[in-house]
């Protein structure tokens, strides 16, 4: 029999977060002074009756954590299948709290990686503080990639960097997009029953800005050198596609590599990689600007 889920509430000024560390250290709600920036969870929830893979067979909301890989995939030199969206967010993880800070804690069944990632609350500020420690005798590849899946209907604008191309996932080709201009009035005019798996391959620069219809304008900053592709999840009621369980949602999420397959990055060299009794840390900050208009520049 599953365990119930125990989700808890944390409180820092503006910020409210609820979180259930046994399921995936996900994070149910997000909240800046009462604004949802991520998706909440159906209820009830019913999974598809086609297979849309096992990610699809528990509800699909607010925020978990990728890793070693997004897709599955067999983890390079073994015979184990990393599961869709990863191994972690399958397991029950540590938690802690402090004045401003959730620190979670997990360690793989499969690997010797352990994986921490750690929010600072700052007046108007997420720090996403991640490590992944090695406590084996080979250096191991690993992709990481953060999946805040958040309220489509909601956003108003998007500005990305420059990039050198926009691959489409699902179609398999490059769009006929060179500009961040193009790349926006091209999403925000997707049609409903629509849904866009999108890669932004070599970004220049590591940052994006969400403008949501609330004046709240999100602005998300990470290490390029470490993710030089953004990937842009776009499902306007397009999937999983059955009666009921479409749903509205996107995601902004910096990926190392050019794709979200471990095992293809591997071969190319793109994904990254630790080495024995050492760790990895890199910085992802979230900044919140209340802004009555969002412009295209990314300033407020």
């Amino acid at each position: 029999m599953a365990k119930p889920l125990l989700s808890r509430l944390f409180k820092y000024k503006g910020w409210q977060v609820v979180y259930s560390a046994n399921d995936g250290a996900r994070l149910d709600r997000l909240l800046f002074n009462g604004v949802d920036l991520l998706t909440v969870g159906p209820k009830p929830f019913l999974p598809p009756v086609a297979d849309y893979g096992r990610y699809e067979t528990r509800p699909v909301y607010g925020y978990d954590d990728c890793f070693p890989s997004v897709s599955t995939c067999r983890y390079p030199g073994t015979d184990w299948q990393v599961p869709d969206h990863g191994e972690v967010c399958w397991l029950p993880w540590e938690a802690r709290e402090n004045k401003n800070q959730l620190l979670f804690r997990v360690s793989s069944r499969k690997l010797p990686l352990m994986f921490l990632r750690k929010l600072t609350f700052k007046e108007n500020k997420i720090i996403w503080e991640y490590e992944v420690s090695n406590t084996g005798r080979e250096i191991l590849p690993f992709q990481h990639v953060m999946h805040p899946l958040m309220p489509l209907n909601k956003v108003v604008s998007l500005q990305t960097p420059g990039f050198e191309a926009v691959y489409d996932d699902i179609d398999r080709c490059n769009l006929a997009i060179q500009t961040p201009d193009e790349l926006e009035k091209y999403l925000l005019h997707r049609p409903a029953g629509t849904a866009n798996m999108l890669f932004l391959r070599k970004v220049s620069k590591g940052a994006i800005w969400v403008g949501f219809a609330n004046g709240v304008t999100l602005q998300m900053q990470f290490p390029d050198r470490l993710f030089p592709s953004i990937g842009l999840w776009w499902n306007n009621y397009g999937y999983p596609d059955e009666e009921g369980l479409r749903r509205c949602e996107c995601a902004f999420e910096p990926v190392p590599g050019f794709s979200d397959n471990l095992a293809n990055e591997y071969k190319t060299g793109k994904c990254l990689f630790i080495e024995p009794a050492s760790t990895v840390k890199w910085k992802i900050t979230w900044e919140i600007k209340l802004t009555a208009h969002f412009s295209n520049n990314g300033r407020a």
